[in-house]
């Protein structure tokens, strides 16, 4: 049963049971409906109380019914199934409740809000995310979160999708109260005995009656739309249907809503962000992995405890493994210590961990003084200097130091696996696991494999991968993987245009306005031009239509401008200041180049950024390092920021077609070079498979 049904003490509990974190599909939502009306008849019971237990309330509307919808009619007539069963809680001739705990999601917020009394467990989360895969909430929450909460933090929370906790619940009304966990179904009991019977959320006004601070909520929530992405239909629509809600009945508001989910859903837009949920989902559903069992990973180690291994130990921490850091400089496993110890701070004071989850999660870091100390750990990770030969004695000292069983990962971006296990007595130990940095917040993670990799070790990294609650993508392991395969060209060609005569900030400015979060230029200042020289390296000479790095790249790293990090690369950056300036510098290595003449157009400027990318995606399914489209679509987007309602690198191009992209390939690679050279794989395609 998706909805469990007991009465006690005069309360009727209707337990969700359903997967997926009590994710509502069909037949959670008639059972529901059922439930109650059950309830109603009920002599023995004097109110309801909905839960999903003390961990987990609902994750909201079951994401799959989204896929499975066939035209307009359907999206309508899904909204207006979810609207009556919730409304069929709202009309309930008992008082209902709703225990809530954990995530609290999208349609388990629009169940709550339908709710006549809401108590939330501490630490309960409530979010919105339906704009996030480019629809609008359809089960009535554009109409009664605003009247719960006001017009102002209601659109707040619908067009950004982010949480909020349950403190900011209660001061904003969107709860009732906060308690303990283990007193969640005793505190919701007793507000249904004790509390006057609300009125419904429907019939509620009274934080809608300032029309000032409406009229001003809704000029900045257009403001902010006007601000947005012009694919993205959804937040207009949300806007539109809120607005709607003050104006009309709430049955024309409903219909409103339904209407609008139904134009959003029919989106590309949408349909991409739907493809990317599900396909982020199946990275890690390898058939040779079915029947392997992983093992059992109690504690960990980092060997490096520079940027990038600090990231991995906090990662690690954050999933309360015991972890081991070491590193040859004792004072730098001190300074990632008090690294990681102020980003776990920084979370306690924006209240999204405890103050004693926080000093029990960096209370499991241990600082190693030896090697000795890594001899019982059960996964060791090494992220020190990318070179060949320095990891190379790395893991050769680790295989003489650590348990036979112990899983031995490098965290290379660039290097050949088969390379790195040369030295080794027993290679089949060692496995990739490429972080992307900063790796605690990164959620993509590259598993990389060889003949070799033992399956058991193969399947440990990838569930390891999700205990860290990263999206794992599994890769063969030649040189540059996937990510950092398609990254380098798609750098290498703004500094190419930047040697033609394209200003830094156009070229930036076309990457943004495709939908990249930052444009490549100020990407690579982040990263740091360092990381584009050694990574260009290893794949220039594995394969040689990279051609040369820019000169423009090469004379910053020569002068030591790396970027942010020595306050000078492709931009000039003030002390403390992220902002990109002008750096005269790079005005001078282009003008040096000698190449400048016509200058790129715009849309050549997003072209060449764009196909770059593309027939290097190509290029790699061709030669079968990623398994599959699916699996380089999620790469591209969680691991690069290629725009998520673009559906990914791979999918970008069959939506534009596969011919047109080839044909355009063909044509830049005769004024550009063999690097826009389309492969052969380019004519045939797996449908994003």
């Amino acid at each position: 049963m998706a909805v469990d049904y007991r009465v006690s003490d005069g309360v009727c509990v209707l337990r969700l049971r359903a997967p997926s974190l009590n994710a509502i599909d069909l037949e959670l939502l008639d059972q529901l409906r059922r439930a109650i009306e059950r309830a109603a008849e009920d002599g023995e019971a004097g109110g309801i109380v909905i839960t999903g237990g003390q961990r987990h309330f609902s994750s909201g509307a079951d994401v799959r019914l989204f896929e499975r919808l066939s035209g307009r009619e359907d999206a309508i007539g899904l909204s207006r199934l979810f609207q009556e069963a919730f409304q069929a809680v709202e009309d309930s001739s008992k008082p209902v409740a709703a225990a809530l705990a954990g995530h609290v999601m999208g349609g388990a917020v629009e169940l709550a809000a339908a709710c006549h009394l809401r108590v939330a467990a501490e630490g309960t989360r409530f979010s919105m995310p339906e704009v996030r895969l480019g629809i609008n909430p359809a089960a009535g929450g554009t109409q009664r979160l605003p009247r719960l909460i006001g017009l102002g933090p209601a659109l707040k929370m619908l067009l950004s999708g982010e949480a909020i906790d349950a403190a900011e619940a209660l001061a904003l009304g969107l709860v009732d109260d906060v308690c303990p966990g283990d007193q969640l179904l005793g505190r919701a009991g007793e507000l249904l005995h004790t509390r006057p019977w609300p009125r419904r959320t429907r019939e509620q006004r009274e934080k809608l009656n300032d029309a000032a601070a409406n009229a001003e909520a809704i000029a900045g929530a257009r403001r902010r739309v006007a601000a947005g992405r012009r694919e993205l239909f959804a937040p207009a629509r949300i806007v539109d249907a809120v607005v709607r809600g003050i104006e009309e009945s709430f049955e024309a508001r409903l219909a409103e809503e339904q209407r609008a989910f139904a134009d959003c859903v029919e989106t590309p837009a949408a349909q991409n962000k739907i493809y990317l949920f599900f396909a982020s989902r199946t990275t890690d559903k390898l058939p040779e992995l079915a029947e392997v069992r992983p093992r059992h990973i109690g504690s960990a180690a980092v060997v490096g405890m520079g940027t990038m291994g600090t990231g991995i130990a906090q990662a690690l921490l954050e999933a309360d493994l015991p972890v081991v850091a070491l590193d040859e400089d004792r004072a730098a496993v001190e300074r990632g210590a008090e690294r990681i110890g102020q980003s776990l701070r920084r979370r306690v004071e924006r209240g999204r961990l405890g103050a004693e989850q926080a000093e029990r999660k960096l209370g499991r870091l241990h600082r190693a003084g030896s090697w000795d100390e890594l001899g019982s750990v059960d996964l060791v990770i090494e992220s020190v200097f990318e070179d060949l030969g320095v990891k190379r004695d790395v893991l050769e000292r680790l295989e003489a130091i650590c348990s036979p069983q112990a899983i031995l990962a490098t965290n290379t971006s660039t290097l050949s696996l088969d390379e790195l296990a040369g030295g080794m007595r027993h290679p089949g130990r060692l496995v990739g696991m490429h972080f992307f940095n900063p790796a605690h917040r990164m959620p993509l993670l590259e598993v990389v494999r060889r003949q070799g990799t033992s399956p058991e070790v193969l399947a440990t990294a990838v569930a390891t991968a999700r205990r860290l609650r990263k999206t794992p993508i599994v890769v063969w392991g030649r040189e540059g993987f996937v990510a950092t395969r398609i990254f380098v060209p798609y750098v290498q060609e703004a500094f190419q245009l930047l040697e033609e005569g394209a200003v830094a900030r156009a070229i930036d400015g076309a990457a943004v306005r495709f939908g990249f979060p930052m444009g490549p230029l100020e990407l690579i200042d982040m990263t740091g031009l360092d990381i584009l020289v050694h990574s260009h390296g290893v794949l220039s000479r594995a394969f040689p239509w990279h051609g040369p790095l820019s000169a423009v790249a090469v004379g910053l790293y020569e002068r030591g401008h790396l970027g942010q990090k020595t306050g000078q690369g492709v931009y000039r950056y003030r002390p403390g200041d992220r902002t990109p300036g002008e750096n005269p510098v790079t005005a001078e290595l282009v003008a040096r180049s000698g190449r400048t003449g016509r200058v790129p157009s715009e849309g050549e400027i997003e072209d060449r950024l764009v196909l770059r990318m593309v027939a290097e995606a190509f290029r790699v399914l061709e030669e079968r390092v990623a398994r599959s489209g699916v699996d380089v679509d999620v790469a591209s987007q969680l691991g690069l920021g290629f725009p998520d309602f673009r559906g990914g690198v791979v999918r970008y191009a069959e939506q534009r077609g596969l011919e047109a992209v080839r044909a355009r390939l063909e044509e830049l690679a005769g004024e550009h070079g063999a690097r826009f050279a389309p492969c052969a794989r380019l004519t045939v395609t797996e449908g994003g498979c």
